[in-house]
C-alpha cells in the first residue's frame, strides 16, 4: 500500500487520462461500492453527504472521522508497483519511456486518493442531523493503447472538496428532507503522450504547468421516507445541482431515487438497496442511455451490532454497472475501521464492455 500511495504522488507530479467513458463521482466510499454503489436511502456512515443529505437522519449519534483514508487501485495498477519497488520505474529518459509504452500497451492503470475529516452530529433522535467534511481526492488514471505505435491517454485530477449540511424530519419522523452546500476546487490535466512524443523528446505533461484550474459550488436536495411498519422500507430521492468548474470540467446535474430495507435480528443486522442514478443521462457520453449503467443494487449483512449505525463485522455483496461487487469490514464502533472492496468500474461505452477491476482499501479513526 505505501508503495501504491508513493506511485500515485510521484505520477501525479507528471501525469494524467481522458477515458471519457467512466461515470466520474466525488466521495464514492468503500461500504456502498462494495454495495453496488448503493447509498441513496442506506448510506449510515461519514460518506453520507455525498450519497443523499436526507439519509444523514439515519446517523444517530455523533460519528467524526479524524482522519479516514481511503485508497482504490486497479489491477493493471499492481505492475506499476512492481516497477516501482525494483526502481525500474524512472521514464527519465527516452529509452525507459518506449519501454514503459511497450511493456504496458492494453493495460488500464488506475490509482486514487481520499483523504480528509467528517463530523456528523445528531440531535434528535427522529433525524435531525448536522454535517460537514472536508476532503481532497487524487485520481490518476491512464490507458496505454495502439501496439504499432503506441499512446498513452492520461487524465489526473486533484479535488478539495467542502461540504456542510442537515437532515430534517417532518412531524414524527417518517418524512425526512435534507440539504448540501459544497464548494469544489479542482486542478485537471487531460492529455495525450505518444512514442512520437518521445521520440521528438517533448516533455511530459505535468499539472504544475499544464493543469486547468476551476472552483465552483452547488448543493443536493434529499428527500426519505422511512416506513415505521415491520418492513422498515425506506424510500429516497436526491437531486444534485452541476457544479461548473470551468476549465476544470463540470460536476454534471443528477436524479436519482431508491428504495432499501434494514432488518434488525439479535445478533446480526440486514441491509438491502436499489438505487437508479443518473435518471437524467449527464454522467455518460453523449448517446449513453443505458439503464444497466445506472442501476445499483447492493446488500449487507452485519453480525454483533454495536449501534444502530455500527456492527463488528459486516459483509457486503452488490451489482454496479452490469459487474458484481463484495467487501468486508472490521469495525470497533466508531473509533477505528477497516474496510476491504473488490469491485468494477464501467470505462466504456455501455454496461459489461470495458470493465476496470478495482480494489479499495479503507482505514479510520474516529468517536
Amino acid at each position: 500500500m505505501k508503495q501504491t500511495v508513493c506511485l500515485l504522488l510521484l505520477w501525479f507530479a507528471g501525469w494524467g487520462v481522458a477515458l471519457g467513458g467512466e461515470y466520474r463521482r466525488l466521495g464514492q466510499d468503500y461500504r456502498s461500492l462494495a454495495m453496488g454503489n448503493t447509498g441513496i436511502v442506506t448510506a449510515n456512515s461519514s460518506s453520507a453527504l455525498f450519497y443523499n443529505p436526507a439519509v444523514m437522519a439515519n446517523i444517530t449519534t455523533w460519528w467524526v472521522d479524524l482522519p479516514m483514508i481511503q485508497l482504490t487501485y486497479s489491477k493493471d495498477a499492481k505492475a506499476l508497483v512492481d516497477q516501482a519497488k525494483t526502481g525500474s520505474f524512472t521514464l527519465s529518459d527516452q529509452s525507459s519511456q518506449i519501454d514503459f509504452m511497450k511493456s504496458f500497451v492494453g493495460k488500464h492503470p488506475y490509482v486514487g486518493i481520499e483523504t480528509g475529516a467528517n463530523l456528523y452530529i445528531n440531535l434528535q433522535k427522529k433525524g435531525l442531523t448536522v454535517g460537514a467534511n472536508y476532503t481532497y481526492e487524487a485520481v490518476l488514471d491512464l490507458e496505454i493503447r495502439n501496439p504499432t505505435m503506441p499512446e498513452i491517454d492520461l487524465y489526473s485530477s486533484l479535488s478539495h472538496v467542502r461540504q456542510y449540511g442537515i437532515s430534517i424530519p417532518l412531524g414524527l419522523g417518517k418524512w425526512v428532507i435534507g440539504f448540501t452546500g459544497k464548494t469544489v476546487e479542482r486542478t485537471a490535466l487531460i492529455a495525450n503522450y505518444s512514442m512520437a512524443d518521445s521520440l521528438d523528446k517533448k516533455a511530459f505533461p505535468t499539472l504544475e504547468s499544464n493543469g486547468v484550474k476551476g472552483i465552483g459550488s452547488g448543493y443536493d436536495l434529499g428527500l426519505l421516507y422511512r416506513d415505521p411498519s415491520p418492513s422498515h422500507m425506506m424510500y429516497g430521492f436526491v437531486y444534485r445541482k452541476p457544479i461548473d468548474l470551468g476549465e476544470a470540467g463540470i460536476i454534471p446535474e443528477e436524479y436519482a431515487v431508491a428504495l432499501g430495507l434494514v432488518q434488525d435480528w439479535t445478533f446480526a443486522r440486514f441491509t438491502a438497496a436499489v438505487d437508479w442514478r443518473d435518471l437524467t443521462y449527464k454522467a455518460g457520453p453523449v448517446g449513453d442511455h443505458s439503464l444497466n449503467r445506472r442501476t445499483h443494487v447492493g446488500t449487507e449483512l452485519s453480525f454483533i451490532p454495536l449501534s444502530a449505525n455500527s456492527s463488528l463485522l459486516h459483509v457486503r455483496a452488490g451489482y454496479n454497472q452490469g459487474y458484481y461487487s463484495k467487501g468486508v469490514e472490521l469495525s470497533l464502533g466508531k473509533v477505528m475501521v477497516f474496510g476491504y472492496t473488490l469491485h468494477t468500474e464501467e470505462t466504456g461505452e455501455y454496461a459489461g464492455q470495458k470493465g476496470s477491476d478495482r480494489t479499495t482499501l479503507y482505514f479510520s479513526l474516529g468517536f
